[in-house]
């Protein structure tokens, strides 16, 4: 009875893996209270994501193949328990059969035992235990019966078991491949977001460089302020005398004193530094269409507008002049066109050294006289007119 009982262990375990091996295109899906299957490949090609360039993309890739993974886990968890409570029913009728087989085994040693009496009794008592053995007859071809059951139930649930497993070993390969989906998603994802990172702090740098040159050609070109610092060449109509006495002699070979101007003439440039104060944006206008009115009937050819880039305005401009900025004012009307030059007039109210006393150049003096007794400090009021630039501007150029 054991060397049979191995046979069929060893009979059982050839035909589970028999099943295992064999291979079949079905997935197991397993709900609450169905189990059914559904024909699918279960080669899987690799992942393309053909929105390689995107991290939604990838996201939503990376989530569809997590949530597949959880699925085909609670499937394989499901499908292990059935698994092993259909072990268990058929270790339970081997059980069976291996008791109903020891009850058959008895049931011979009993009619083994029958025919023995039998052989030594006498003529009635074998009638007696003839019946007896028919009897042993009956139960032993029961219990054969009891046996061959229990083993087409054991080779049912042996083949039950074996179509688990072998959907369980499918299941678990298309979990394997989705694991690697999803480790690959995962891997490719995080280069994404490395690259996304990289542009916008890219795009911010970008856009903080845009930002600094929009702001710094707005400063250049004065279009946000109404207050701007100006430099530029001053021609002003009075000319600063550099009084001395030379020393001359007449016809009588007498010596005499004569005041002279070393700095004669009647112009002069001065470099000058101011800030402009805008009171009326022309820019409009100098950007409208002009007509030139000819004829009677009033009719003339147009004139081009100006480029519209540019700003024009009219301004008060204050400055400095010369090297004693607290002694030279500048004062006057600027005009300011093509966005960065100034072209200003006004006066000029600065302290000079001239002439006291009612003398002028070329003047003789007392030869007991000196510069000083001749010429005093004075502020004097001259016209000027000036070109000058924006210093925003040269500051934009620097850089």
């Amino acid at each position: 009875m054991k060397r049979l009982f191995s046979i069929f262990c060893l009979l059982s375990l050839v035909s589970l893996g028999a099943s295992v091996s064999a291979q079949t295109d079905s997935v197991l899906y397993i709900e609450p209270d169905t189990m059914y299957y559904v024909s699918v490949p279960v080669s899987v090609e690799p992942f393309r994501d053909p929105l390689t360039d995107s991290c939604e993309a990838r996201n939503a890739a990376l989530r569809q193949h997590i949530e597949r993974l959880q699925h085909l886990r609670d499937s394989l968890v499901i499908m292990n328990e059935r698994f092993q409570q259909e072990l268990e029913n058929k270790n339970q009728l081997l059980g069976s059969q291996i008791k109903a087989m020891r009850e058959k085994e008895q049931l011979i040693s009993e009619k083994e035992q029958l025919y023995k009496d039998a052989m030594n009794a006498s003529t009635v008592d074998r009638t007696r235990l003839q019946g007896q053995i028919d009897a042993k007859e009956v139960s032993i071809n029961a219990k054969t019966k009891e046996i061959e059951y229990l083993q087409n139930d054991i080779d049912a649930k042996t083949q039950v078991l074996a179509a688990q497993k072998s959907d369980y070993d499918k299941v678990a390969k298309e979990r394997d491949v989705y694991r690697h989906l999803v480790d690959s998603l995962r891997g490719q994802l995080r280069e994404a977001e490395l690259k996304v990172v990289r542009a916008e702090e890219e795009n911010k740098y970008l856009e903080k460089r845009a930002k600094d040159a929009e702001e710094r050609n707005a400063v250049a070109a004065n279009r946000r302020k109404k207050v701007r610092p100006i430099q530029g060449i001053a021609l002003r109509f009075f000319r600063t005398p550099k009084w001395e006495i030379r020393l001359s002699s007449n016809e009588n070979d007498e010596i005499t004193k004569v005041i002279r101007n070393r700095n004669a003439g009647k112009v002069e440039f001065d470099y000058v530094t101011g800030a402009d104060v805008m009171l009326w944006d022309m820019t409009k206008y100098f950007n409208k269409n002009h007509k030139l009115k000819l004829g009677e009937d009033g009719k003339g050819p147009e004139l081009k507008k100006f480029d519209q880039q540019y700003a024009y305005d009219l301004g008060l401009y204050v400055g400095f002049g010369g090297s004693n900025l607290f002694k030279n004012f500048y004062l006057g009307l600027s005009f300011r066109f093509v966005d960065f030059f100034y072209l200003v007039g006004g006066v000029n109210i600065a302290e000079y050294e001239v002439l006291v006393g009612g003398y002028k150049d070329g003047n003789e003096i007392k030869n007991i006289m000196s510069i000083d007794d001749v010429t005093a400090k004075a502020w004097l009021v001259k016209p000027f007119i000036a070109l000058g630039i924006d210093l925003d501007f040269l500051s934009y150029i620097k850089k």
